[in-house]
């Protein structure tokens, strides 16, 4: 038997290291939505919640996601800013940052790798400006237009 942790809020829940969830030591069943696996608990105040249980096993039981500053990726990386697109930098070898995250959303609050696209065996990237507009771009466009190759 593996380790259990009572969920906040929900004393009567456990939650062990692999994201299930126990009531009085039965195995709840989970949903799944989307990419995520939902636990429907009931809170000490008798509310109905739902819960993303690999995230809070995640945060409960495991260190953190080393997350990217914009210091590691300017000092660390060798980038060059993209043209037309100040909040994103591209290395010689075709990784795209963004190192002015956007205020709310999946990816708030950090810097982050930009999401690639396969397109007839090509890479695309998906670039905002700061006014919202977004431009789906050839990886190497990119990369020749930083770098000047």
């Amino acid at each position: 038997m593996t380790a259990r942790k009572n969920i906040p809020n929900a004393s009567s829940y456990e939650i062990d290291p692999d994201g299930f969830v126990y009531h009085k030591d039965n195995r709840l069943q989970l949903q799944r939505r989307g990419k995520c696996w939902i636990a429907q608990i009931y809170t000490d105040s008798g509310h109905r919640q739902n819960i993303n249980s690999e995230r809070l096993a995640r945060s409960m039981f495991h260190d953190p996601d080393p997350m990217l500053t914009y210091d590691d990726i300017m000092n660390n990386f060798k980038t060059r800013p993209v043209d037309d697109f100040p909040r994103y930098v591209v290395t010689a070898y075709g990784a795209v940052y963004c190192i002015d995250p956007p205020k709310r959303g999946q990816n708030a609050g950090s810097c982050y790798l930009v999401h690639e696209t396969l397109k007839r065996g090509r890479a695309f990237v998906t670039l905002r400006n700061h006014g919202g507009m977004r431009k789906l771009l050839k990886v190497e466009n990119v990369v020749k237009k930083a770098w000047e190759y």
